[in-house]
């Protein structure tokens, strides 16, 4: 139960890490700022994918896969990484062709 909760922890710690370089990079109307914003965390995208793997495989193992708070974790977390990409990629595209 204690990986599950470091997994957990180490899951919200990207997301916090996703959601600063998405801020930072909204706040910023530089095409250059952005575009490393992107770069960012499609970098940080593929550790994020091995853990939430990681974390799947531990809820099967340690039969808590019905666990609705777990289910609720990964959904989540998948959402927003979701809604910053494609965020920040139409960004991406309306600095490029308007600056």
């Amino acid at each position: 139960m204690l990986e599950i909760n470091i997994l957990v922890l180490e899951i919200s710690i990207f997301l916090g890490i996703n959601i600063l370089i998405f801020i930072f990079s909204i706040i910023s109307t530089d095409v250059l700022i952005t575009s490393l914003g992107f770069f960012f965390f499609l970098v940080l995208l593929i550790p994020f994918h091995l853990l939430i793997e990681k974390f799947e495989l531990l809820m099967i193992i340690d039969n808590l896969e019905n666990s609705a708070i777990y289910k609720l974790i990964i959904f989540y977390s998948w959402l927003i990484n979701f809604i910053i990409g494609i965020s920040l990629f139409i960004q991406l595209i309306y600095l490029f062709i308007y600056c």
